[in-house]
């Protein structure tokens, strides 16, 4: 999973530099990573970027992870990082973020009903 999080999170900064403009709302950036590793009781990782949705807060950006147990209806959120395109950018580039990132994933599939190895 730790290689697949590094392209996750390089990619994702690919499109927070194309598609997330430093000032106003736009359209949520993700990758998607469909889980392989039976160990983890999810069908799919992801990794994003989305607008706050708060009137007067236009330019604060959520960089969040999000996990997904298909064909079952349940998932689960964890804010990641918060505040400006830059501060986003900044986030995905931090060394230890692969490392959080592992942590907030297995304690999210533990919200699930998951057992943590």
């Amino acid at each position: 999973m730790e290689e697949q999080l590094k392209k996750m999170i390089e990619d994702l900064r690919k499109q927070v530099m194309e598609k997330v403009p430093e000032h106003g709302l736009f359209d949520v950036v993700y990758e998607e990573y469909k889980n392989t590793d039976k160990r983890l009781n999810l069908s799919h990782i992801l990794l994003k970027v989305s607008n706050t949705g708060v009137k007067g807060s236009e330019d604060k950006r959520y960089l969040e992870v999000a996990v997904l147990n298909y064909p079952h209806p349940y998932g689960g959120e964890s804010v990641v990082g918060f505040g400006s395109t830059q501060d986003i950018l900044a986030k995905l580039q931090e060394d230890n973020l692969v490392e959080e990132l592992q942590e907030r994933i297995h304690d999210l599939e533990c919200e699930l009903g998951g057992t943590r190895f």
